[in-house]
């Protein structure tokens, strides 16, 4: 059978709808306010507030970038520090899919990637993928490993 195509998942960034919940932030933190006058919060700093978190937003989406190559996973992180983990996809162990509610209705999950490396066992974490089980599907073709976890914990 051919692997999964790369596609998409060759290089992206974390995907706008897994920023939902904190588009619905912004929303009451500037409704909120024109709404009922009488909340603690005023309408200036609600509106401070929702910039604050549409700044985030557009921070975590530019500053992160995820590559799939034929052989290997890079995550790379560009602010506050230049962080670029590349791990081969041989030696993933686990990919574990994360994500509640409102994520499965749009349709994106937080990835953590378990790898073994020289020094145990490494974490790498990809936040808001598209597609997450082609994504996972996309890896497991390549070879990587999905070990099962019984029990209701997970390292």
């Amino acid at each position: 059978m051919a692997p999964t195509p790369i596609g998409e998942f060759a290089e992206f960034r974390p995907s706008w709808q897994s920023f939902g919940v904190w588009y619905f932030g912004i929303f009451i933190f500037l409704i909120g306010p024109q709404i009922n006058p009488e909340t603690w919060v005023s309408a200036a700093l609600g509106q401070l507030i929702a910039s604050i978190i549409a700044a985030y937003v557009i921070i975590v989406r530019f500053t992160r970038m995820y590559r799939v190559m034929p052989e290997t996973l890079e995550v790379e992180r560009t602010f506050p520090s230049h962080v670029k983990s590349v791990v081969e996809i041989s030696d993933i162990t686990r990919v574990d899919l994360r994500r509640g509610m409102t994520q499965r209705v749009l349709g994106v999950a937080h990835i953590h990637v378990y790898a073994k490396g020289p020094e145990g066992e490494r974490v790498l974490r990809l936040h808001g993928v598209p597609h997450p089980e082609r994504f996972k599907q996309a890896l497991l073709d390549r070879g990587a490993g999905d070990e099962r976890v019984y029990g209701a914990f997970r390292a």
